[in-house]
């Protein structure tokens, strides 16, 4: 059947009425823009039909419904491929970019613009300009992923190119995104000479500020903290000329932990007050949670040892909001994943009900108009009996895929909660609070030396921990250090009556080199308690970490403790049994990091004998290195 003639004239001023409306009254573009697709549902395949699909698409992408954004742009796309409109593709997988892109699907984001950037390199220089954004643009995507070595090949391709030397703009703004690049690279000097050379050039008060708190922040881990200050104090002044409520306060939170560095602690302690005040009000646990460290920090330095504890409970209530709030949003986020994916395939299953029961209508009035001729039934019943067939197969893929669904999610749940229990196990109670205690002994006895060296590294220890929870993988050095850490703070409240020894190879020691955050701590941990615990004397552990193979690290833990027969035989004649929750959470884990990988997380358990004698265990751990 063909299409019905419409104005042609009409459906173009439809069009520019819903172009011009965009970015203004969005009531208005709603409607015109649905009256342009309406219209063009009149018409044949044609770039005018794809062009008013594809403006139904980017009202959808404007008012933030992703998924209605896609589905119009993928159609419009089907029309622009079909009349061979190579100009309406490029354009449509830039919008489609964009959609991925707000949706957190950097993949798809970045083979989009990878397919924009194809057809636009064909048209010469005079797309040149379009190439390079477009290609900052997936630096930028890259750098989202932590594959900043990627990001960067994509910056330095467009810093080198002539055209960005004539632009000040884009020299500034790939200037800004090298600075911030380099940074995450730990390459401090070229973060820093780019930095340097955005400043010469930048005008926008927004974008220079931005840059002052790059600058300031590479300058800070330079050790450099004079100079960092001097940054900070910069983007202070425009941040308070822009009125930017947010980053007047964060600047301010970054100037105090500044401070804090140069042990300016009464400036240090006015900012971190000030800017605790605005992010109470506002819910920024995270901040609230870092200020209250911070001030912990503070009070240590200048002795106030019961304000230093009080600030640092407090810190660890709102880690306890925080991590309350996370796994309440992620199965809030669950339930709303579930009931779309529900609500949408009961919609798929009511529409074909409905194919279904027009076909029985359709067959049934078939069958009376053409009761005599009876070639003409045996093709309709045919026809009604292959559709109803193919009915039924799609209304059993949709029940299947539901179910694989819902096994999905249930899976994401389990991986979740298991995190947490890990995590929860890492901040095991029953340490915190023996080191605590241990801290209350020696205030009493008035040993206040001993008190600040035990309070500030069971400080730095507790402030790793909850820093690196929240990011899943860590250094080898930096797991190194918080094990050494762990292990002073347990020698003291074993009374020095425990040997330890951490080494580690050079080939290991790299900041490059990345596994599972606090893999190894639960290990040492179940030595010292079910290992060398039970022995009077002579305790001796020793942990060495060596790369025996490109992709492997491996962590050996040994300790000469009474083994695991005597130790599980003691913990069954208590009456409150001991469980190594914190090991059952890790092995939880593992089993979670392991899934569905080609080369898994391998633990092997040794009991060490000499004769029948136990003389201590052997834990061997065979991680994956990550490169994050």
């Amino acid at each position: 059947m063909s299409k019905i003639k419409i104005d042609s004239l009409y459906f173009k001023e439809v069009g520019q009425v819903a172009k011009q409306f965009r970015r203004g009254n969005v009531d208005v573009y709603n409607y015109f823009s649905k009256k342009y697709l309406s219209l063009s549902k009149l018409m044949p395949d044609s770039e005018e039909k794809a062009d008013a699909i594809r403006e139904r698409g980017i009202y959808y992408t404007n008012t933030n419904q992703l998924d209605s954004a896609k589905f119009y742009c993928n159609k419009a796309l089907k029309v622009y491929q079909a009349i061979n409109d190579e100009y309406g593709v490029c354009i449509t997988r830039n919008s489609l970019a964009i959609i991925y892109n707000s949706k957190g699907d950097y993949v798809n984001a970045i083979s989009n613009f990878k397919g924009v950037i194809s057809y636009l390199e064909t048209k010469g220089d005079k797309m040149k300009p379009n190439v390079l954004s477009t290609k900052m643009n997936i630096g930028g995507l890259y750098g989202d992923m932590e594959d900043h070595k990627t990001a960067n090949q994509y910056f330095l391709d467009v810093y080198n190119d002539s055209m960005t030397k004539r632009d000040s703009s884009l020299l500034s703004s790939i200037c800004i995104n090298l600075c911030v690049n380099y940074k995450k690279l730990n390459e401090l000097d070229k973060a820093i000479a780019f930095g340097l050379e955005a400043e010469n050039i930048e005008k926008r008060p927004r974008s220079l500020a931005n840059l002052y708190q790059s600058l300031a922040s590479a300058y800070d881990k330079n050790k450099e903290f004079k100079k960092s200050y001097a940054y900070y104090l910069k983007e202070l002044t425009i941040r308070e000329k822009l009125k930017d409520s947010l980053g007047i306060y964060t600047t301010k939170h970054n100037i105090a932990y500044l401070l804090l560095d140069l042990r300016e602690y009464d400036q240090a302690e006015h900012y971190f007050l000030s800017s605790n005040e605005f992010f109470i009000k506002h819910n920024e646990l995270n901040r609230i949670k870092q200020s209250y460290l911070g001030l912990s920090d503070i009070n240590i330095a200048k002795k106030n040892y019961k304000k230093a504890l009080d600030y640092y409970k407090n810190s660890i209530k709102v880690k306890d909001t925080l991590l309350s709030e996370e796994k309440q949003k992620a199965i809030t986020d669950l339930e709303v994943k579930y009931e779309t994916e529900k609500t949408r395939r009961e919609k798929d299953i009511a529409e074909k009900q409905l194919q279904i029961s027009t076909l029985e209508s359709s067959k049934n009035r078939n069958l009376f108009i053409g009761s005599s001729i009876i070639a003409a039934l045996i093709l309709v019943s045919s026809l009604i009996y292959y559709s109803r067939f193919k009915a039924k197969k799609q209304a059993e893929i949709v029940t299947l895929e539901l179910k694989e669904t819902q096994k999905r999610l249930a899976l994401e749940k389990q991986y979740k909660d298991s995190e947490l229990k890990a995590l929860k196990a890492q901040m095991n109670p029953h340490f915190i609070f023996n080191a605590l205690n241990s801290i209350q002994d020696y205030i009493v006895l008035n040993q206040k030396h001993l008190a600040s060296d035990y309070l500030g590294k069971f400080a730095d220890l507790i402030r790793n921990y909850l820093h690196f929870s929240d990011t899943g993988f860590i250094s080898i050095p930096e797991e190194v250090h918080n094990l050494k850490l762990y292990l002073e703070l347990e020698k003291l409240r074993f009374e020095d009556a425990l040997d330890y020894q951490v080494t580690i190879d050079d080939k290991a020691n790299s900041e490059a080199i990345k596994i599972p955050t606090m893999l190894i701590q639960p290990y040492v941990e179940n030595a010292l308690k079910h290992g060398l615990l039970h022995k009077k004397d002579n305790r001796k552990l020793s942990v060495s970490i060596f790369k025996p193979l490109e992709k492997i690290i491996q962590c050996i833990i040994e300790d000469n403790g009474i083994g695991r027969e005597k130790s599980k035989a003691i913990n069954q004649k208590r009456q409150h049994q001991h469980k190594s929750f914190a090991l059952k959470a890790t092995t939880e884990r593992l089993d979670l990091l392991n899934y569905s990988k080609e080369r898994k997380i391998g633990v092997e358990i040794l009991d060490l004998k000499k004769g029948d004698e136990a003389t201590g265990t052997k834990v061997i751990l065979n991680i994956p290195i990550v490169n994050k």
